[in-house]
């Protein structure tokens, strides 16, 4: 068996500063396998199997090293490698989301050359054999920010990795480890789902409950549908991420997709087993030393009576990944959901209010977890907002601020507490030093709400308050809502320019 290194360990990647770094790989059982940079080493034996791994001294930032690993009879250097920080950008389609489409890739493609910025996509498979199926070549490759690559990037891993690098000055790596329309089950250990979600789990339990799978697996294997190696090859995704298409756009173009649309869509999607992108893309990036996550997903965890789960499952999730890292302080920075309505002329009511409160609640309950509010970036009609350069910015922030130890305003203001004036009522803010701001003059997304109307109201900011003054005298019975509808788009501020998360207060 030949020397070598796990398929992520390439020519052109970033290590992680600062922390013991992991390599590993194969070779011949009972080979001695050493390994060096910038002047580390470290050396093992190759198990039976074949397997081996290595664990190095900590390494210091650097824009150029070579990786060394020598066996008994061969030798692989890799070249051009970079130490600085790197992070795994995880989720579904909006941390999938490609330059290609965003809002200010024309704009920034002029100015993007950077080698210190890089992004290694995994490949997304979901099952064994996968792999061999189709050709990724496409996909698993470290790539260097430059007009050519700018293309392949998660949208909000590059502007995160951009903000962070002007501010660290050190290179930085993201991992994109996402797959489109996926639930959160996909991506945890079905041991995990099954005690934390147990719905889930019953749901496709019942769904395969009748059905053949040796017949399945028969039909999946080579299925062009299950071809995900180019990402530009998605005629969907290349109709619908650039722009939001009018309703007659929409109608043309699924007249000419329909019944294969229809097929995909009402078939067992292999990608939404429990545990399959867990088993086959995330575990394939373990143990790469990492400093921590990022997280933009819960849109496909929106399904009726399962969606009051999303607390649990999002927090299972985070347990499943630290303990494949074998650390359970990895920050993990979660975006939460913005305002949304519909989407391809889907006219029934989404519940994203529920899943953003299952967000809050985890990260206050989940330690080194963190919020990212984009609530003023959501697209009413558009599943896809298509600026992300405040999205990777925002988490940049947030980065800075709790992983980076800079002092500065990170977090988006959060109402904490509320108290009735002779005239309304006063909502106090944390994270909300130096005063707030209502952008545009009137306040977006309050309602104040008795006896089941509708009141009228003014509002003014006063240092961490937001005043909202009434009509009428308030009764008992009054609740004071901000952004509890699916679409909305929030307006008040703090002094780091980051809206407010919602809220809802009951007199």
């Amino acid at each position: 068996m030949m020397l070598q290194a796990a398929v992520i360990f390439q020519s052109g990647m970033i290590l992680q500063r600062g922390k013991c770094l992991a390599v590993w790989g194969t070779g011949n059982p009972g080979e001695t396998i050493g390994v060096q940079i910038q002047g580390r080493t470290g050396q093992t034996v190759t198990e039976a199997d074949g397997t081996w791994s290595v664990d190095l001294p900590p390494l210091d930032a650097s824009v150029s090293e070579e990786l060394i690993i020598k066996s008994d009879s061969h030798k692989i250097i890799f070249e051009q490698v970079a130490v600085g920080e790197v992070w795994v950008a995880g989720g579904q389609s909006n941390m999938e989301f490609l330059m290609r489409y965003e809002k200010h890739k024309k704009e920034e493609v002029k100015d993007c050359t950077d080698p210190d910025i890089r992004f290694y996509d995994v490949p997304e498979v979901c099952y064994d054999g996968q792999l061999e199926e189709f050709d990724y070549s496409r996909q698993g490759i470290w790539r260097k920010a430059n007009p050519e690559n700018l293309d392949y990037f998660s949208a909000v891993g590059y502007y995160f990795q951009k903000a962070l690098k002007e501010k660290l000055n050190v290179p930085v790596g993201i991992i994109g480890c996402n797959w489109g329309g996926t639930a959160s089950c996909s991506w945890m250990n079905p041991e995990t789902v099954r005690k934390v979600g147990e719905p889930w789990m019953q749901e496709y339990e019942t769904r395969t409950a009748s059905m053949d799978m040796e017949v399945y697996w028969e039909n999946q294997h080579g299925n062009q549908m299950n071809d995900k190696g180019n990402p530009f090859a998605d005629v969907f995704g290349e109709f619908m991420m650039p722009r939001t298409p009018t309703e007659e756009e929409l109608v043309e173009f699924f007249s000419h997709i329909k019944d294969n649309f229809e097929e995909y869509a009402n078939i067992l999607q292999p990608q939404a087993i429990p545990g399959s992108l867990y088993e086959h893309m995330l575990k394939s990036i373990v143990p790469y030393t990492i400093k921590g996550f990022l997280w933009y997903q819960g849109e496909s965890d929106d399904v009726p009576g399962l969606n009051v789960l999303y607390k649990d499952m999002l927090s299972g999730l985070i347990s499943d990944w630290r303990r494949l890292w074998g650390d359970e302080a990895l920050p993990f920075l979660i975006v939460q959901l913005p305002g949304y309505d519909c989407w391809l002329m889907n006219t029934e009511e989404n519940h994203y209010p529920i899943i953003r409160r299952c967000q809050e609640a985890v990260a206050d309950s989940v330690e080194h977890t963190y919020l990212c509010s984009i609530s003023d970036v959501g697209e009413e009609k558009d599943i896809h907002p298509k600026d992300k350069k405040t999205v990777g910015q925002r988490l940049a922030l947030l980065a800075r601020g709790h992983v980076y130890g800079e002092e500065i305003l990170c977090d988006a203001p959060r109402a904490v507490s509320i108290k009735r004036n002779p005239d309304g009522v006063a909502v106090t803010f944390e994270h909300a030093e130096g005063g707030l701001e209502i952008k545009g003059g009137h306040l977006n997304a309050l309602q104040i709400i008795s006896e089941g109307t509708e009141q009228e109201y003014s509002v003014y900011t006063e240092g961490d308050q937001l005043i909202i003054r009434m009509g009428n005298p308030l009764e008992e019975g009054v609740s004071v809502k901000f952004a509890q509808t699916p679409w909305y788009q929030v307006n008040l501020y703090n002094k780091a320019g980051i809206p407010a998360v919602p809220f809802e207060f009951s007199l």
